[in-house]
This record gives C-alpha cells, structure tokens and sequence, in this order.
C-alpha cells in the first residue's frame, strides 16, 4: 500500500501539501491539486482513516436524522448533503427519528460521529444533542428556504383558475407563532390575493404528526365531514397531496375536474403521479447539499455560510377551473 510521502514524491510536492488536498484543510491551486490527484490515483493511494480518527479525534462521519424514508424529499436532500460530503472526505449515515429516543442519539453521538443534521419536524425533542456535537438545522440562523415565494404563485394560480375556497391540509400542528411556515406562507398569500381563510378548511395535525399519504387520506376524510364547501387543496407535501387525491377519488371527487390539488417538494414522484401533481418546488438537493457544507463548516471551526433557498410554483395537471 502507497503512503503519503510516496504520493508526494510522485507529485513532486510536500508531505503537508499531500494532506492538505486529501483533508481539504487549506487552500492548494487547481494545479497543484490535479498533480496530487493524478499521483493518488497512479499509486492507488488510500488515506488511513483509522489512524486519523485516532490521532486527530475525527471520524469523518456524519449523520441526517428525518421523519421517514418513504418520502422522496428526504432521499433527495441526501444525494445533496452525500455530495457534499464526499468532496471532503466524510461519510454520511441515515438515521430514523422515530427509533431513537434521546438516551439512544446521545449514545450514538458518543460511538464517533462529528455532526448531524436535524431534518425532521421533531427536532426540538433532541436538541440536547447540540451539546455535545455539531448540529445543522432547516431554519436556523444559517440555512432556510423561502417558502412564502412558492406559496404566493401557487395562490396566484388558483385565484386566476377561479378558486376561493382552498383546503390546506396542514400535517404537522397548525400554529400562528411563525412556526408552521408553509401555514404563514398560505395565509399571507390568501391575504394578498383577497381570499378569505375558511379556519375549518385548515385541517389540523393527526395524533402522530405525520405526513406521508396516509395522513393525506385522513386529512381528506377529516375535511369532507365539516361539510364545508371547497374547489381546491394545498397540502404541506407532495406525499400529503397523493393521499388526498386519492380519498377525493374515492369520495367521486374528480381532479381535478371537481378538486384542484397541489402539493409540496416538487419530488420526483409528482411528475410522474396521474394526474400529474402541481406543486412547489423547493430546491431539496441544493438544500441537503447546503446543511451539509454549513455542517462541515461548523464541524472544522468556521463560520456558516448564511443563505434562503428560493421556492417557485410549477404547475401540472392536478389544477383546472374551479366549477360551481
């Protein structure tokens, strides 16, 4: 197996140059860094993680904690955050919420990991982590996404289609505190557009807080029995909004004929759902790509990169003229 000072040989530079392009801990020129490249991948050359972990108390691994995996948001916020990472040596694991109590994050954290990214609904019922390794979460003082933007189109669009009274189906609590954004987002959009909020078409949060379609399908269930009048839903996922378009169906509710729907995310299943589902794009890739390199950051001592993630409607065919 090659060593370092091999590699830095080959390359014609220093031993610290060599790990400085292997570490990504200080700035090498495009050049110098090919050099080193090409004698890494001539000498086969594989840092010993091991011995660094031991020598330097890092490990190179990270974690991102979500909700669930069946929602495609967050697999795509990984290929984001794992890119990311990869460029500067790190590993990332996945790590359900909903299995680990605090006792087991805590016990997690101590078993080697640098940081984590927080990116589930629940993550003040782990903040205790904070204390003891570097987290990143949506929202904070760092990373954010501007939903209110992709709300507003989405809005705009229906109030043009002739719709008035929207359903939002909300998943998670409902709060007027500024903690539900997607929620701010929809009010202050209806208030732009002149839409009166109809607060019984705001279907609260289910027992568990979850939003994937079967919470969807309760939603809808839920709506339909306040007897109350609407031509279109906004749910807070895309998830959320393939459940709903599947209870309105089998309540004989076409859409979007009879219903529009819109959803939330842009996830790649919505293109391809029939019908094929409007909704908000997010930008979740560049999302994950950003808690990451804001992780890493932290992590090596520096300051946060401070950036809003722009959000934009895109519109399918779940939304028509509303009728009646």
């Amino acid at each position: 197996m090659s060593t370092r000072k091999e590699v830095a040989k080959y390359a014609g530079v220093s031993v610290a140059t060599v790990s400085n392009v292997v570490n990504n801990t200080k700035f090498v020129s495009d050049e110098v860094r090919k050099k080193v490249e090409d004698a890494i991948a001539a000498l086969d050359y594989r840092p010993n993680m091991v011995a660094r972990g031991l020598a330097t108390k890092e490990t190179r691994h990270v974690a991102i904690m979500v909700d669930n995996l069946k929602n495609g948001y967050y697999t795509e916020m990984l290929e984001g955050a794992q890119l990311t990472a990869g460029q500067y040596g790190y590993i990332v694991s996945f790590i359900l919420c909903d299995f680990l109590n605090q006792g087991g994050l805590l016990d997690l954290a101590s078993r080697g990991l640098d940081g984590m990214i927080l990116a589930t609904v629940r993550a003040g019922e782990v903040k205790d982590l904070m204390k003891y390794i570097p987290c990143m979460t949506q929202g904070d003082l760092n990373v954010d996404i501007n939903y209110a933007e992709g709300i507003r189109q989405a809005v705009h669009s229906l109030k043009k289609h002739g719709h008035e009274r929207i359903a939002f189906l909300a998943g998670t609590k409902l709060a007027e505190d500024g903690s539900h954004l997607r929620w701010d987002g929809f009010r202050a959009a209806c208030e732009k557009e002149g839409i009166r909020i109809n607060r019984k078409l705001a279907i609260d949060a289910n027992v568990k807080q979850s939003t994937d379609e079967d919470a969807g399908i309760e939603a809808v269930q839920r709506l339909l029995a306040t007897g109350e009048k609407f031509t279109a839903v906004m749910a807070v996922n895309d998830l959320m909004a393939i459940g709903a378009i599947t209870e309105l169906e089998r309540n004989g509710l076409r859409v979007p004929e009879d219903v529009s729907v819109i959803g939330c995310d842009n996830s790649q299943l919505s293109k391809y759902y029939s019908p094929s589902l409007s909704t908000i794009d997010v930008q979740v890739f560049e999302l994950g790509r950003t808690l990451m390199q804001n992780l890493i950051h932290v992590i090596r001592g520096d300051l946060a990169e401070r950036k809003v993630i722009s959000s934009g409607y895109i519109e399918r065919d779940s939304v028509a003229d509303a009728i009646g």
